[in-house]
């Protein structure tokens, strides 16, 4: 449809020209002169009227033209549109008037920060739709409510295996002692030396006497007291703690039991929704569609902080409810008393979480179902060890303090040694710094994983994918019939030629 011009309730006028044809000549054709042009429509009745003159003729033709692509030139987009009537034209705004609909014309190109941004939040709220993080959540709430009503945190761990004490001067009496007492007995030169090995966590208390002889010996332990040694020596005598803990031990060992299981079922059952994405799209190649509107790069690292995000959710909804059921039930200094070790935990755990998401993602990019199987089999095995050896090993110790610092075992070490007062306010920064730099360096090495698996086409390193036999066999029978197909062309091909060629000899002969 055509559509309306302004002024077009005005009639069109008719054009001012004259309706004689032009010469033949070839000189006819040429550009007409300025005095040939006519101006007005006096001149145009005289220059019909006067047939004698061709060259007004001329003159009143080339005018025509110039008037219709003057005009054609003014119209624009309107030239061939004035046939159409007045009633039928379409109304429609010009190109300049069109609104801008920031679809085509307004398109904008999504930066890396906002592409990832739409991963981040696709992924976590496609996590958060399913059950699994739903019965998560349930499981981290109720598990804290259960261990507050039940007591819990009020409940006394006895220590199990045979204990061991460090005595000064015993000599080859060493071995009597321990038949006697039951226990197992180091022989320290002094009583500097015995605490020593009592702060290295070497033996669980130090049996001291007297130099005059006249007092009572002293019984001296690092910071709880040790009841099964205790019991055989003196029930009712209490050891000297050299540290005070910040929490006592009948509340810290099961309360970092619970912090292990709540550091497992958070990455793992988060870890394994990631992988598990990961893995379908692959299959169903949905993430050649994804790569085509945004970079693999920030794909990679929004589905890895989309499922931070949802870490950074159960540890916050776990730290709220403990603080607010110890709160409520009378225990306000157990409460601040447990804040340093919570807060360095979930640091902690959220680094380490960051560190196995991308392992995840690396892990989801391996070519070949036994190396992947390899690859994840070893990701749990490495997080799982480092959530139960600090709390296995204990708060004391130089391997308890070099657990503290290291990846993967970090959230639990540091949080068990913040529980027995033996960390310095430094020693938390130490263990969070390594482990943000080691999962930065996992991010990078994943990002580029997963760029290359994407784009590479055939697999890592661009290997090309070994075809099935039934492929293989299509293959050749579809190769066969092309080249059956292009031999049949050129036999045709070389007939017609020699048809053609006979064709002209006979024409020749005649």
């Amino acid at each position: 449809m055509a559509r309306k011009d302004k002024g077009a309730n005005d009639e069109p006028q008719e054009p001012l020209v004259s309706k004689g044809t032009a010469g033949e000549g070839i000189d006819d054709l040429g550009l007409p002169g300025d005095d040939d042009v006519i101006e007005d429509e006096t001149t145009a009745d005289e220059a019909e009227s006067d047939d004698a003159t061709v060259g007004g003729t001329k003159g009143a033709a080339a005018s025509a033209k110039d008037s219709a692509a003057k005009e054609s030139d003014d119209s624009g987009a309107t030239a061939g549109l004035d046939d159409v009537p007045f009633e039928l034209a379409e109304d429609t705004p010009g190109p300049d008037e069109l609104p801008e609909t920031g679809l085509v014309s307004e398109f904008v190109d999504v930066g890396n920060r906002q592409a990832a941004w739409l991963v981040s939040n696709r992924e976590s709220t496609t996590a958060m739709r399913s059950p699994y993080f739903l019965v998560t959540s349930a499981v981290i709430i109720l598990g804290v409510l259960a261990a507050i009503i039940s007591g819990i945190v009020a409940g006394v761990q006895k220590d199990s295996g045979t204990p061991t004490m460090a005595m000064v001067g015993v000599g080859e009496q060493a071995q009597m002692y321990e038949q006697q007492l039951g226990v197992e007995i180091t022989d320290a030169e002094d009583a500097q030396a015995a605490e020593k090995l009592v702060r290295e966590g070497k033996v669980d208390a130090a049996f001291i006497q007297d130099p005059s002889g006249q007092g009572q010996p002293t019984i001296i332990a690092l910071d709880k007291q040790p009841d099964a040694l205790l019991e055989k020596l003196a029930p009712k005598t209490e050891a000297t703690l050299l540290e005070t803990p910040a929490v006592d031990s009948a509340v810290a060992t099961p309360l970092l039991w619970g912090m292990v299981a709540l550091a497992l079922l958070v990455v793992a059952t988060l870890g394994t929704a990631l992988y598990q994405n990961l893995r379908l799209e692959k299959r169903n190649r949905i993430t050649e569609i994804i790569a085509a509107t945004i970079p693999p790069r920030a794909s990679a690292s929004g589905r890895i902080t989309g499922m931070l995000s949802l870490v950074v959710v159960h540890l916050v909804a776990a730290a709220v409810v403990t603080e607010l059921g110890l709160s409520l039930s009378g225990k306000t200094s157990l409460a601040f008393a447990m804040l340093p070790g919570l807060g360095w935990f979930a640091l902690t755990l959220l680094l380490t979480a960051w560190s196995v998401f991308a392992l995840l993602v690396w892990a989801s990019t391996v070519v070949g179902s036994k190396a992947r199987a390899t690859f994840v089999t070893i990701i749990g095995v490495i997080t799982v060890a480092g959530f139960f050896a600090p709390v296995i090993i204990g708060p004391s110790g130089t391997v308890a303090k070099v657990l503290s610092w290291t990846p993967f075992t970090s959230p639990l070490g540091i949080a068990g040694r913040s529980f027995a007062g033996q960390t310095e306010w430094w020693e938390g920064l130490v263990a969070a710094g390594i482990a943000l730099v080691l999962a930065v360096i996992l991010h990078a090495l994943a990002s580029g994983a997963y760029v290359r698996s994407v784009l590479a086409g055939g697999g890592r390193s661009g290997k090309t994918v070994k075809m099935s036999k039934r492929a293989q066999k299509v293959g050749a029978v579809a190769s066969a019939k092309e080249s059956g197909a292009k031999k049949s062309d050129e036999k045709s091909g070389a007939t017609d030629e020699k048809d053609a060629k006979s064709a002209d000899d006979s024409r020749d002969d005649k």
